[in-house]
């Protein structure tokens, strides 16, 4: 078996991690694979170029946080690759293992996990798309000022007034549209959250939309200042006024999150947010 690892070395204890890491997928008789930055730094693994190294790999281990695991899995699933993220972050929502039970990886030897495959949206601004695992947020410019955004979906309109609007996965549930007001999904169900950011009125709530729907998303800010979509927190695009933004499910890819346990989501909101508790 061959196992990428990426590590986000900015990362306190992601060094640390790596090491141990790969002192016992090594010892199952694994190869690893690591990208050239790190080949002064282990011993007994193989350097591969990026551009080449998700398509060799069978599994690949982020170790980071949150954003470098969120990165890593849309490389991933270009390729069909499964993900397991190892927190060394902080929250560390999407790792399926903390830094103190690196035992388990063993596990991965045995094939003893599970793979729950997960939605992404596909986002199209103009004629580029953009994919996006846990969110695309609308938003205005650096002036305080709402923006009136529009959505249509099956020939009807809904208009918000806000400071902007998050289209958000059952995996972006958690994050940003949760900060929002949103609510939380099970990852393993296919639905696109529409959550406003501060809207004027007392009755703009969040909408869960089925994943089969294209919804089209159009913004009209201030003349004195822009709108922006930002796309998982990673690329951002400005908005034309009126310009029209396709949001739907992405069509023949999903992330493969690898699971060494059961119970993981209702695990990950106990223990991270101290949800259930």
């Amino acid at each position: 078996m061959k196992i990428a690892i990426i590590i986000n070395s900015s990362k306190v204890n992601a060094m640390a991690i790596a090491k141990e890491s790969i002192e016992i997928l090594s010892n199952c008789g694994t190869e690893i694979l690591l990208t050239e930055e790190f080949k002064y730094q282990f011993q007994n693994v193989k350097i591969i170029k990026e551009e080449n190294l998700y398509s060799l790999a069978d599994i690949v281990v982020v170790i980071g946080g949150d954003g470098t695991i969120l990165h890593t899995a849309k490389k991933a699933a270009g390729f069909s690759k499964p993900v397991l993220g190892i927190n060394a972050g902080r929250v560390g929502y999407l790792a399926g293992l903390e830094g103190n039970d690196l035992g388990k990886l063993k596990n991965l030897l045995s094939k003893n996990y599970r793979i729950k495959n997960r939605m992404l949206l596909s986002v199209q601004v103009d004629d580029k798309e953009y994919l996006c695992l846990n969110d695309a947020v609308i938003s205005k410019g650096p002036l305080s000022r709402m923006i009136d955004i529009s959505v249509t979906l099956h020939n009807e309109q809904i208009s918000y007034r806000a400071d902007g609007l998050i289209s958000a996965t059952p995996t972006g549930s958690t994050a940003y549209s949760l900060s929002a007001g949103g609510p939380i999904v099970d990852p393993d169900l296919d639905s696109i959250i529409l959550t406003p950011i501060c809207p004027q009125s007392l009755y703009a709530r969040p909408i869960l939309i089925s994943p089969d729907e294209e919804i089209k998303i159009s913004a009209i800010p201030p003349e004195d200042t822009g709108a922006y979509i930002t796309i998982d927190g990673e690329q951002v695009c400005p908005i034309l006024p009126e310009q029209t933004i396709l949001v739907k499910r992405a069509d023949n890819m999903r992330v493969g999150f690898i699971e060494l346990q059961e119970g993981v989501f209702l695990n990950a909101l106990a223990d991270k947010f101290n949800f259930l508790k």
